[in-house]
């Protein structure tokens, strides 16, 4: 009984710190939006963030080919001859290939 008292005793003299240690407790490790589970969340976030600024980097690389090859046929007749080694009237084309990368 003298135990079970002074717990009593603790807790009443303490109530103030004992809450705001549980709801600490709560927010922090027991919540779904918890501080550990935060970090996790925000690495993510930054990753997905870096990636949809890489995505609109290569988005704006293929929307300004794009622009060039409708305006400047040269830079169709590079493509042309560059992917698909096509050539115009006698002309010889040479293509070179590494065999490590067919493999």
């Amino acid at each position: 009984m003298n135990k079970i008292h002074s717990v009593w005793l603790f807790m009443r003299r303490h109530k103030y710190f004992l809450t705001i240690l549980i709801i600490a407790l709560i927010v922090g490790v027991v919540d779904e939006d918890s501080f550990l589970n935060r970090h996790p969340r925000r690495v993510r976030i930054d990753m997905l963030r870096q990636e949809i600024a890489n995505y609109k980097h290569q988005y704006e690389e293929a929307d300004n080919k794009i622009h060039e090859l409708e305006n400047n046929p040269k830079a169709v007749e590079k493509i042309a001859r560059e992917r698909y080694h096509m050539k115009r009237e006698g002309e010889d084309v040479f293509v070179f290939v590494n065999e490590q990368e067919e493999e």
